[in-house]
């Protein structure tokens, strides 16, 4: 197997390429929730996504940003957080809201890209814990 990753979803032209061509493929990245918080000094907002490496170790990325108190000043962050690689073997919706601050409970709850993702990894990797 090529050492080239392609990236893309599931059952997508991307990842019949990739399968056809001997090629490994990795997910892309999928936007879990977004969240807005006022603060004294105007408001913070973080945007979470479910990413994967190359290996295909899933983590989550945090993207943190809050303006300044003068224009065109911008503050935050980018931030990753590694999951065990099996973390999504046998997982449910349940258990990976559990990764997210309450806040983002019923917006990932209600996330239909993150559900079928949930489900078609656990109909592909299912019993490879």
């Amino acid at each position: 197997m090529s050492d080239k990753v392609v990236r893309g979803v599931f059952d997508s032209p991307e990842e019949e390429y990739a399968r056809k061509n001997g090629l490994k493929f990795v997910h892309d990245k999928i936007l879990v929730a977004r969240t807005r918080s006022e603060t004294p000094g105007g408001y913070e907002g973080r945007i979470y996504y479910l990413c994967f490496k190359d290996s295909g170790q899933p983590y989550i990325r945090k993207e943190i940003f809050t303006p300044g108190i003068s224009a065109g000043n911008c503050m935050g962050g980018e931030f990753n957080e590694d999951l065990p690689m099996d973390f999504l073997v046998d997982c449910d919706m349940e258990k990976f809201t559990d990764e997210f601050p309450m806040r983002c409970y019923e917006q990932i709850l209600n996330n239909s890209d993150i559900a079928e993702f949930i489900r078609k990894w656990n109909l592909r990797y299912k019993g490879e814990k």
